[in-house]
């Protein structure tokens, strides 16, 4: 395996500062020796011919070895072998009758039983391994009873059940925040809004520009993601996480006294900007502030991680500064155990764990790839 010097200015060996202790964090920050190794790896594609940067979403069941990628400009889903480090199938979607797939998969979720939940504007659908739709459904608020009239779209981060019958997604209102997410059942067709107002500060850290034939928005998203046979609803503006239990239908808050970072973003920032120019200054004003990233599940160490970044404004030849990244760890019931900095240029993306290792996306030359992170660190 390769060494990452060059391509993203990675230390390989980082030992991080001493923290402070804090009511609600335990006494020793098991973070605070961490040292790290960072390899990049090539997948093996054989024959097969494709722009590795068409990668787009991904997805992967707990505790399996395979990975999914979706393209993102043709119905196309690749599975990779991370044992093997090889690209096992691509899946061919149809692009018309009975099994049409979306045009653009803007939305991508795997089911335990390891079928693929697919989805863009127009269309949405359960589809096999093989490409065969066993379920279409439309996510549009006229179609479930319960939801209001104002709701412009429902199938944002959609997300099914483990068991396929309720669909949640961010509902979304023309040129209005809510915090709030949608819950559907497909079977039923009945739906509800579940309020978080812990994340309603979010809309204070987004503003957007309308033209014409549409808006730009910058700032903070509220974002989901299953863990554990959990649903993980966070914000970039707030450590503050709702979790919703698939098994018992309920939502808990958590709460984390951050030591490193600040717990929340605060200030004003202008919720409309009458230029495109102007909506990304304020854009850029907001990420100077720390967001709080989604949470990830180690299957090896029973715990959690999350990262948080930030930016540290432009060099004067208009190219980005180096980035502030953090990275957070957490015992199996969310107790905030560790925290630090990680000595990279950009955060990570498209990221999970396997086998105790850290994985981040990123083509190889011609072929797929990941970063790996080896983290070193006393658990107790």
């Amino acid at each position: 395996m390769k060494k990452l010097f060059i391509l993203l200015l990675f230390s390989l060996v980082f030992s991080c500062a001493e923290k402070e202790k804090s009511e609600g964090f335990q006494s020793k920050n098991i973070l605070e020796n961490l040292t790290y190794t960072v390899d990049t790896v090539a997948v093996d594609v054989g024959e097969e011919i494709f722009n590795p940067g068409m990668y787009f979403k991904f997805a992967k069941n707990e505790n399996e070895p395979t990975v999914y990628f979706a393209m993102s400009q043709i119905p196309e889903i690749h599975a990779i072998d991370l044992n093997s480090l090889s690209l096992t199938k691509r899946i061919i979607l149809d692009k018309d009758g009975p099994n049409r797939a979306p045009r653009y998969i803007q939305y991508f979720d795997l089911l335990p039983t390891g079928e693929f939940v697919l989805a863009d504007y127009a269309t949405q659908g359960i589809y096999t391994a093989e490409g065969e739709k066993t379920l279409s459904f439309l996510m549009e608020p006229e179609e479930f009873e319960g939801l209001e009239d104002e709701l412009t779209s429902l199938n944002f981060n959609l997300l099914l059940s483990p068991d396929k019958k309720k669909g949640f997604s961010t509902p979304s209102k023309k040129l209005e925040f809510i915090s709030q997410i949608a819950m559907v059942d497909l079977e039923a067709k009945t739906g509800k809004l579940i309020d978080l107002p812990a994340l309603d500060l979010t809309r204070n850290f987004r503003t957007s520009y309308s033209f014409e034939n549409g808006s730009t928005t910058y700032g903070d998203f509220l974002a989901l993601k299953k863990i554990q046979n959990q649903l993980f609803i966070t914000s970039g503006s707030t450590s503050d996480t709702y979790i919703y239990d698939f098994a018992t239908d309920s939502l808990t808050l958590k709460r984390f006294e951050h030591q490193l970072v600040t717990s929340k973003k605060s200030g004003e920032y202008p919720a409309r900007a009458d230029s495109q120019e102007r909506v990304q200054e304020i854009g850029e004003e907001i990420d100077k502030q720390v967001s709080f990233h989604q949470f990830y599940w180690d299957e090896n160490r029973e715990m959690y991680f999350r990262l948080g970044s930030k930016s540290n404004g432009k060099k004067e030849s208009g190219e980005p500064k180096k980035r502030d990244v953090y990275l957070f760890a957490y015992d199996q019931n969310l107790t905030l155990l560790g925290e630090t900095t990680l000595d990279l240029y950009y955060p990570l993306s498209r990221t999970f764990f396997y086998n105790g290792k850290l994985y981040s996306y990123m083509p190889i030359d011609e072929n797929p790839g990941f970063v790996i992170f080896d983290l070193k660190f006393p658990t107790k």
